[in-house]
């Protein structure tokens, strides 16, 4: 890697450095211009729980019933993130922030290296670049969200993955970045669908299938202890979080109905509150009432799918819906409406030119076939539940599609580092 980057010109990693380091300064800006954060949303719960975590209650919290317990309400590694700074740097959320605002320059090196491998130098220093200034990648490392650790590592997953020769090798190192992605955001999943894609593609169902098979197997055993532990609080098979029970926020009755939302996810229900309303309840119990409610709906009304798909998958997920409903996110999750119209304002120019990109290098079926997999997956997973925020690991990947729409052919690949010389031994 050390050989990579000492071949790369010195004027790209100025370029690249710049780039971080505008990255770096907007966030810091954003982080002490909104100080203090006023926590909205599920900010609030990585909070508390990193504060528990600093009195020696790791994984502990107060969902759904409000009482202190060894919780299994959310996956397991951004609370570990939090408790850690926390206890470091002591409870406050302005100093975590600013040290997780050194993400947003990762964040910006991976884009440029991903890029670069894909579609030449100077696409890949404009793709820095636009993922340094576009307000949907930095302002969620300015929160205490979850995308803060997973947009770094989907592209460093998307790195590992495209166009990449498949190997055993590689679908482990895919397998163990997948389970710490579902450990960070159980949503994760959508990605498997890249994965089988490349790899399929590369080699044949047979061979594409068993490596899929693979990384599956590996990111499961990562997640394993967590899953065990899960089981050991709770009683209960829980693999990942109660966030399981998703499902009912968005297929019930109010949401279905919602003649200007509809299938919008809701936080609270008429039936969660006379769930909640009959006292304390274990997160199992809790997830598994409202899996039942969900399922239940769906039972009743097949074609809710459908009309879920449409509103969430397509609509919300995308956002190809109007402004004011976008902006309608805002309050509940914490952020900045200002921040949030310039993103849009970007992404209504960088999605109709990613899909731009994506067909003028159609014939690149081993880059192109993964990515549309990509985004139909995760039209499908967040069916449930969809918004702004839950494209945010997708984010660089559209920037840099968007910049493809403007190279006329591959202008260089970056497959692996050169290999080291070595010097010859005289006879």
């Amino acid at each position: 890697m050390r050989a990579f980057f000492a071949s790369v010109p010195r004027r790209e990693r100025l370029a690249v450095a710049g780039a971080m380091a505008l990255s770096l300064t907007i966030v810091v800006c954003y982080v002490l211009a909104t100080r203090p954060n006023s926590l909205a949303g599920d900010q609030r719960e990585y909070h508390d729980m990193a504060v528990l975590f600093t009195q020696g209650k790791p994984w502990w919290g107060f969902l759904p019933s409000g009482v202190e317990h060894a919780s299994a309400y959310r996956p397991p590694a951004y609370p570990l993130w939090t408790g850690f700074w926390y206890e470091v740097l002591g409870t406050s959320s302005t100093r975590l922030l600013l040290v997780q605002s050194l993400l947003a320059p990762l964040t910006v090196l991976l884009s440029w290296f991903m890029a670069r491998r894909l579609f030449g130098a100077r696409a890949a220093i404009a793709t820095a670049f636009v993922v340094a200034v576009f307000p949907f990648v930095w302002e969620w490392f300015g929160l205490l969200y979850t995308e803060a650790l997973a947009i770094p590592l989907s592209v460093l997953i998307l790195i590992a993955l495209l166009e990449r020769p498949p190997t055993p090798q590689r679908a482990a190192v895919l397998g163990g970045l997948m389970g710490l992605a579902l450990l960070i955001r159980p949503t994760s999943l959508f990605l498997f669908a890249g994965i089988l894609a490349a790899f399929v593609l590369a080699t044949g169902w047979r061979r594409g299938g068993a490596l899929t098979a693979v990384s599956i197997g590996i990111a499961a055993l990562v997640i394993l202890p967590w899953t065990i532990r899960n089981y050991v609080v709770t009683d209960e098979f829980i693999p990942l979080s109660v966030q399981d029970a998703a499902l009912h926020g968005t297929f019930n009755e109010t949401s279905a109905n919602d003649p200007e939302d509809p299938y919008s996810w809701r936080p609270s229900t008429p039936e969660v509150e006379a769930l909640l309303a009959e006292g304390p309840i274990s997160d199992a119990e809790y997830r598994n009432e409202l899996i039942d409610l969900g399922k239940d709906y769906i039972v009743d009304h097949p074609f809710s799918v459908v009309e879920a798909f449409y509103w969430n998958g397509v609509t919300r997920f995308w956002d190809i819906r109007r402004p004011g409903n976008s902006l309608d996110e805002v309050d509940f999750e914490g952020r900045s409406k200002a921040v949030t119209t310039m993103g849009l304002a970007m992404h209504w120019i960088l999605l109709p030119l990613a899909i731009v990109g994506v067909w003028r290098h159609r014939r690149r079926r081993t880059l192109v076939m993964p990515v549309l997999a990509l985004a139909l997956a995760a039209s499908l997973v967040f069916t449930v539940a969809a918004g702004t925020r839950y494209r945010a690991p997708l984010e660089p990947l559209i920037a840099m599609m968007a910049v493809a729409a403007f190279v006329p052919q591959r202008e260089a690949q970056v497959t692996e580092p050169p290999a080291p010389q070595t010097a010859s031994t005289p006879a």
